[in-house]
């Protein structure tokens, strides 16, 4: 599923391909994934505008298309976003192109359809509505803090929710926690100031690389990312990886290198 860094660069690939370019038209061919707007009535709006910039919110993307109108993107579990101009290049599951001038195209493509395409007059307004909480890079050691003293349960439960803090999935939660080897159960109660200042700089840190590799396999091969699966090993120790489920996801992490204790 995408989480914040692949959005990130879904956001980069709008902004280096898809500005500011007139729309002639929105071609709708599975409306299923649109979310309170009809396919008419989305082609009606967009035609004949430009997107003019994007804004990114945890794993929501926004494209404005001049004033008071934004484009909303939600990529579920199987989203993308693929440029181009021949027909004959077209994704195969592409369920929204948007034809820009010049015949070039932008397709949001969805195999599984849990995407979202919706359109919003005040962004702001949206976030507070869908009472969803800060962008994990936005979020200070302060506020982090706070987070994690006011809120209760499994660490990884808090760092998933996004009420709390937009943006972090299973993938990444995962990884987080392996990096500072913080057993994914871990009551946010046992862990000291000092584990909760190293949870905070892994999640930048973590988020922030994985945005620079443009979320794809040129991850580390140190991290826990490309092992975790049935049969995967610790890159750290070499032992099996073991799963659970936790708060209903499940959490892959090496028993022997993520103890069950303090965090200090």
């Amino acid at each position: 599923m995408p989480e914040l860094p692949d959005v990130e660069t879904f956001k980069r690939y709008i902004d280096s391909t898809s500005l500011h370019q007139r729309i002639d038209d929105v071609d709708v061919r599975n409306a299923y994934v649109l979310k309170g707007v009809s396919g008419r009535e989305l082609a009606r709006r967009l035609k004949g505008r430009r997107f003019e910039s994007s804004r990114r919110h945890g794993k929501h993307l926004f494209v404005r298309a001049e004033e008071e109108l934004w484009l909303r993107l939600h990529f579920g579990i199987t989203g993308w976003l693929q440029y181009f101009k021949d027909e004959r290049n077209a994704p195969q599951h592409a369920r929204v192109v948007f034809v820009f001038e010049k015949n070039h195209r932008l397709a949001f493509d969805d195999q599984r359809k849990f995407g979202q395409i919706g359109l919003v007059k005040d962004v702001d307004e949206f976030l507070k509505k869908r009472d969803l909480g800060p962008d994990a890079l936005d979020v200070d050691l302060a506020q982090f803090k706070n987070i994690l003293a006011k809120h209760r349960g499994a660490v990884k439960s808090i760092l998933l929710n996004q009420k709390l803090i937009a943006g972090i999935g299973n993938i990444y939660a995962d990884e987080i926690l392996f990096r500072v080897r913080i057993h994914p159960a871990t009551q946010t109660s046992a862990l000291k100031e000092k584990a909760v200042a190293k949870l905070f700089r892994a999640a930048r840190y973590i988020l922030k690389e994985a945005i620079a590799a443009k979320a794809d396999d040129r991850m580390p091969k140190s991290w826990l990312l490309r092992h975790r699966g049935k049969g995967g090993k610790c890159p750290r120790c070499g032992r099996e990886l073991k799963s659970a489920k936790i708060g209903g996801r499940t959490a892959w992490f090496c028993a022997h290198c993520q103890k069950r204790a303090s965090g200090s």
